[in-house]
This record gives C-alpha cells, sequence and structure tokens, in this order.
C-alpha cells in the first residue's frame, strides 16, 4: 500500500518527457510516462473459522448445528487517485449561481416550458433580475462556453461532474484545476483496500438411506458484507468518493439473507427385496415393484436491491453507477412499500402509492420529478414540483446520498422440482429404467427484479423477468447393463 507522502507525491507528478530510468527512480515508483506506479500488494488473507454441534435424533437421523464465518483483508481492488474534484475549487458552488442565472434568464424568455426548460444562457447579465455574478466559469476555456447545448443540457440536469469532465477531455479548464494530475485523466491503482465478512447460522438435518427413504433438510442463515464487489467484469471498482470511502460498505451482491433446502428419494416398498410383494416374479410384482420418487425443494430470500441515481452529481457517471438517490423515508419504511404488486398496467415492485400517475390514473414509470423542498438551486428545476407519494428524488448537484445499498431483498424465490422413475429389471444384470421428470412442479411464478433500480429509469419499479422458467416436464428412458 502506498503510504500518503507516496501518494501525494503521484498526485503532484507532471509528465516530463522524455522519460529515463532516473525519471523514473525519482518518481516514487510511479512511471512518468504513463502516470501507473511500481506497486507491492500484500498477499490477501483469509480466515475461516466454525463450530458446531452434532446429535441423533433418531429415526435414523442427525441433527447438526453449526456457525460458519470467515475474515478476508487486503483484498485487491482498484481507486482512482485521479478523482474529479468539483468542490475544493469552488466549482459545485458557482454551478449553483449558474443554474440559478439560467432559471432567471429562461424566466425572461416567452414561449411554453418552464423557466429551465427555456434557458439559453447561464451567465451573469446584470439586465437579468435575480442573475449574480459568476467567479469559476469566467476562469475556465471561452469562460464556460454557457450558450452551448451540450454544456446547458448538463448544467440542467444537475451534474456538475460530467460538466468538469467535459471540459477536461475538450481541453477548456483554463486555469481551474478539476484534477490532482491535470496531465492524466483516469489513474486506477489497484491495492489491497478490500474486505470481506461472512457470518452465518447453519442447521442441517440428515436422515441416511434406509427402508427405502433418504431426506436432508437445511437453513442457512447468513450475512455477507464487504466494500470490494468483486461482480464487475473489468475487475476495476473505483470508489464512488475518495473522501467517503464508507460509502462502499454493503451487503454482497450475492448475499442471501435466508436459503431453505429440502431433497428427499423414496422408493416404494414394493417388489423384490421390499416389504411387500418381495417373493414372486410375476406380473403384479413387476408393476408395482421398482418406483422411485425423488423432490427437490428450495426456498431463499431475493437478491440484494439497490435503488441508483447513476448520474455525475459529485462524480462522474462512469463512476456513480452504485450510488444511490435522496429519499425523506428510513430504510424501513421503504421495505415497508416493498413487494409485488400486479396492477392493469403491469407488475411492480413498489407499491403503486409512490408511483407517478398519469392524469387517467395509469402508472408512469419514472419516480423522480422535481425534489424535495429547497433543493432548486441545486439541480432540480423547482418549477417541476415533487409528485405525492414521491419516495426518492435525484441527488443534489455536488452531492451524493447517504441512503445505503443494498438493504432491500428482492421478491422471495421458490420451486420445486421433483422425478418418478421406474426399474424394470430384464435379468438379474441388467434393467431399464424409465424417467419422468418435473421442473418448477407448481408452475409457481417468481417475479425478480433488478438487483439495481434506476429511479431515472422509464421503467422503474416494474417487474419484467422472474427467476425460474415455467413449469416444464420430460420424459426419459435409459437401458442399464
Amino acid at each position: 500500500m502506498p503510504g500518503s507522502g507516496d501518494l501525494q507525491s503521484f498526485l503532484n507528478l507532471y509528465l516530463t518527457l522524455p522519460a529515463t530510468l532516473l525519471s523514473h527512480l525519482n518518481s516514487v515508483g510511479y512511471r512518468a510516462s504513463d502516470g501507473s506506479r511500481w506497486h507491492f500488494f500484500q498477499i490477501p488473507r483469509v480466515s475461516e473459522y466454525s463450530f458446531g454441534i452434532q446429535r441423533e435424533v433418531g429415526w435414523k437421523s442427525v441433527l447438526e448445528v453449526r456457525y460458519v464465518g470467515s475474515r478476508s483483508s487486503n483484498l485487491t481492488r482498484a481507486s482512482d487517485f485521479n478523482q474529479i474534484d468539483i468542490r475544493n475549487n469552488g466549482f459545485t458552488a458557482d454551478f449553483g449561481r449558474a443554474f440559478n442565472n439560467c432559471i432567471a434568464q429562461g424566466a425572461t424568455l416567452a414561449g411554453s416550458g418552464t423557466p429551465l426548460q427555456k434557458c439559453t444562457n447561464a451567465a451573469f447579465n446584470p439586465a437579468i433580475p435575480g442573475s449574480v455574478p459568476l467567479t469559476v466559469f469566467p476562469n475556465l476555456g471561452g469562460a464556460g462556453l454557457l450558450t452551448n447545448s451540450t454544456i446547458l443540457s448538463q448544467l440542467k440536469a444537475g451534474t456538475p461532474a460530467d460538466l468538469a469532465v467535459t471540459y477536461v477531455i475538450n481541453a477548456l479548464t483554463g486555469n481551474v484545476k478539476f484534477n490532482p494530475n491535470p496531465n492524466i485523466f483516469v489513474a486506477d491503482v489497484l491495492n489491497n483496500g478490500a474486505f470481506d465478512r461472512y457470518n452465518s447460522l447453519q442447521m442441517e438435518l440428515r436422515r441416511r438411506f434406509s427402508g427405502g427413504l433418504y431426506l436432508n433438510a437445511n437453513y442457512t442463515f447468513e450475512k455477507e458484507l464487504t466494500n470490494g464487489q468483486g461482480t464487475a467484469q473489468t475487475r476495476v471498482e473505483a470508489l464512488l468518493d475518495n473522501a467517503q470511502p464508507n460509502l462502499e460498505i454493503s451487503r454482497a451482491d450475492f448475499d442471501q439473507t435466508q436459503v431453505f433446502n429440502v431433497s428427499a428419494i423414496y422408493e416404494l416398498p414394493f417388489g423384490k427385496g421390499k416389504r411387500w410383494l418381495s417373493s414372486g416374479n410375476n406380473w403384479l410384482e413387476r408393476a408395482v415393484g421398482g418406483w422411485e420418487a425423488t423432490s427437490l425443494i428450495r426456498w431463499s430470500t431475493g437478491a440484494p436491491i439497490t435503488f441508483t441515481d447513476a448520474r455525475g452529481t459529485l462524480n462522474r457517471a462512469a463512476r456513480s453507477g452504485r450510488q444511490t438517490p435522496a429519499t425523506n423515508l428510513t430504510t424501513d419504511q421503504i421495505k415497508a412499500l416493498a413487494g409485488v404488486f400486479v396492477t392493469p398496467n403491469g407488475v411492480f415492485f413498489l407499491n403503486p402509492s409512490a408511483l407517478q400517475r398519469n392524469a387517467d390514473g395509469s402508472l408512469v414509470g419514472t419516480p423522480v420529478t422535481g425534489t424535495t423542498a429547497g433543493r432548486g438551486a441545486n439541480g432540480v428545476d423547482p418549477g417541476i414540483g415533487a409528485f405525492s407519494g414521491q419516495i426518492f428524488f435525484n441527488d443534489p448537484a455536488g452531492t451524493t446520498s447517504g441512503l445505503p445499498r443494498a438493504f432491500l431483498n428482492g421478491p422471495p424465490v421458490f420451486s420445486w422440482d421433483g422425478s418418478l422413475l421406474k426399474n424394470i429389471r430384464v435379468t438379474e444384470t441388467t434393467r431399464l429404467q424409465l424417467r419422468a421428470e418435473f421442473f418448477n412442479l407448481m408452475n409457481h411464478t417468481t417475479f425478480t427484479p433488478p438487483q439495481f433500480i434506476d429511479v431515472n429509469s422509464s421503467t422503474f419499479g416494474r417487474i419484467t423477468s422472474t427467476a425460474i422458467a415455467n413449469r416444464v416436464i420430460q420424459f426419459g428412458a435409459r437401458f442399464e447393463f
């Protein structure tokens, strides 16, 4: 892990070309040609521990109760040490002033729409009531180009981090510093900053195969916390905000609070070697003997759900995929609104009372309209008000939400698979097996929402997929010799 002095040296590093071996060695291990760094990693450490008690409970069965846990540290993850900075340079505050200037200018224009929608210029204009001087935008290239449609669209959207990126990649930063090292853009540095904590209660009842019956039932109650999910295809998980690393701590994407499984095999007690009709080799023994039934039942809580406002309000959008939205409710109040709600407009994951409606009463997908009171200056048009029952709001410009990630489980998942087998003896050493297999035997529908629900999506709250396919029945035959 780099020390604070090493990190500061990296952030202050400027490109020197041509680079030499000496310059490499003198740059605290960083290669000046590409901003990367010689880096020494600690070996990830995993500690696993468990204890349990096992007791025979009769009926040829054993009950086992155990605690199983693990702690992993020094796991690898990436951090963008060159995170876009919109706070320390005064850009966030000036963004709010430019936003208000835009509204003030739009209010002077004729035509339909809100003042923000009509705005064509966010620069200071002393002739417009309410317009205020700007302190940072004038120092940008072209004074911030506050009449440009691309610039205005990001201003109206309340995404100052993405607006800063636009200035950076178009070399319009002027003398405003948006990156600790302005000579590079991204500085993803792999480090040992991730951890994982797993704790579980596990119970299992096992009946050994006897008298034609085998049974295994197990239940797990667990929780897994981590700050490095390890599920991204690129294997790069930069922090949403380097100044708030604790925002990354949440349940693992693959965490399941409760899981219950039952598997069983039962051979009917008829036929050769069984309790009844075992002596003869007649047609009745062949008809009723050799039958076997199997069953596999699984019930579990759904995957963790995270509500997101994946816009560039504090950091750029590429770093904001897990950013959560603002809300006026507690997590328990949001949980109370979750479930499976079948409506004439489709199936939803949230109570329809929390969803926006059209004039005719039909549901609108997106839940975000306007904002909570007093946030108009931070990136949301005050001319568009929050609707009745609204529970999620866009994060104000320059901020991120404190709403936890993955605090809510999706709908429970239930499945019951089974099979029916018939073994027909042909000779003493050969037999024919006929099979009928049933998947989702009860044809139970298990709805599943996305794990990441974007509050700005037009399909917000809608459930459009299922976790388990419809019932499938298949037949087969096998000759064993």
